[in-house]
């Protein structure tokens, strides 16, 4: 645990590398020193049909991780705030960047 799936819009994979948002994505996962690092799983889905606000040529990145419960409300505030700066560089042309993080069940 845990486990991080970046949704993006599928036209990005010709503005930015996916790649380097999924490794730099993990590596903050890893490098929070929340989580064991041979536990965290991350991969990422393009999304061929979306639309963001009214123009079409909007694109988005949404990353959803899930994770066991207990961790605080401020240690996931940091988590997020830690992947946000490690994909900051790399989506600075994407219109739409959202994160999430959620408990689940054992």
């Amino acid at each position: 645990m845990p486990h991080c799936v970046i949704e993006y819009a599928k036209p990005l994979k010709h503005i930015i590398s996916v790649e380097a948002l999924v490794e730099a994505t993990h590596q903050a996962l890893i490098d929070s020193q929340l989580f064991e690092p041979q536990a965290v799983k991350t991969r990422a889905h393009g999304v061929e049909h979306f639309r963001v606000g009214e123009d079409q040529e909007n694109t988005f990145v949404h990353i959803h991780t899930a994770i066991m419960p207990g961790r605080t409300d401020e240690q996931k505030a940091l988590l997020l705030e830690r992947v946000f700066e490690a994909i900051s560089l790399i989506t600075n042309s994407v219109s739409s960047v959202t994160m999430e993080i959620v408990d689940i069940n054992k």
